[in-house]
């Protein structure tokens, strides 16, 4: 009798173990998936999140550098494709609900500064910057409300990134903490990021920076794949900066 209660326990004692080692494999092989799909829920309800939040600022300021190699814009104005230019900074101001004005400085086969203003459907052009407005028509492509608009824009593009995922979450810049994540993009969603001004059709890699205090974007920095693997030239990179959310206008509209 005492040695079927020692086999008894003996084998209980076995089952137990199994089940702990069983569980353990569980753990230790399925972790990693589980790991990662976490990371990109939680990449992508940052990124919703922060898409939200711009989408119902009243106000806020973009500053758009393109470093490496010249990218064209896709400028196409009263129906006649403009010469090959490239941007090389732009400050633009956006105000609710469909107000936009961008300082501008293009490369042609000079330098060339620009002041553009949207109210709606309609555009005014300063060129040289700080010279008379006067009312144009609108270049084709160009809709300011394309950034922000419902299923399009910046909503669009995070929608649809390729495995977002969160590599640093406590990244400090001016006293600010920041997260940052990494994902894939369909190249053809990133023109609503800009306005229309650039039409790429090969992928991007993006990295975007949002504030951990408040979730808003802080950064987007798009390297244009298509410009990758040419040992002589730099990729292609857009800077867009968030900034000066809620604050008021800093521009002169033109005069009715």
């Amino acid at each position: 009798m005492k040695v079927r209660q020692s086999t008894f326990a003996g084998n209980a004692v076995r089952f137990f173990v199994l089940i702990i080692l069983t569980l353990t494999l569980l753990i230790t092989c399925g972790g990693v998936p589980l790991a990662q799909e976490a990371d990109e829920a939680d990449a992508q309800a940052l990124l919703d999140a922060a898409v939200d939040r711009l989408q119902a600022a009243q106000s806020f300021k973009l500053t758009i550098t393109q470093t490496g190699e010249p990218y064209p814009l896709a400028l196409t104005f009263d129906g006649v494709n403009m010469l090959p230019a490239s941007l090389q900074s732009a400050e633009a101001q956006y105000i609710s609900p469909d107000e936009l004005h961008i300082s501008a400085l293009l490369q042609l086969f000079i330098p060339l500064s620009l002041d553009i203003y949207s109210l709606g459907e309609q555009q005014w052009l300063s060129f040289p910057s700080g010279a008379a407005w006067f009312q144009l028509p609108v270049f084709e492509g160009f809709d300011v409300n394309r950034l922000l608009a419902p299923g399009d824009g910046i909503e669009y593009v995070m929608d649809n990134l390729q495995a977002p995922q969160i590599i640093d979450a406590e990244a400090v810049v001016d006293e600010e903490v920041l997260w940052t994540l990494r994902a894939r993009a369909a190249g053809s969603g990133i023109s609503g990021l800009l306005f229309g001004f650039i039409e790429p059709q090969d992928d991007v890699e993006m990295l975007a920076t949002i504030t951990a205090a408040d979730g808003r974007f802080a950064a987007l920095e798009i390297t244009m794949l298509e410009t990758v693997g040419d040992p002589e030239k730099e990729p292609s990179v857009w800077h867009i900066l968030f900034h000066d959310y809620d604050g008021p206008r800093d521009f002169e509209p033109p005069p009715n």
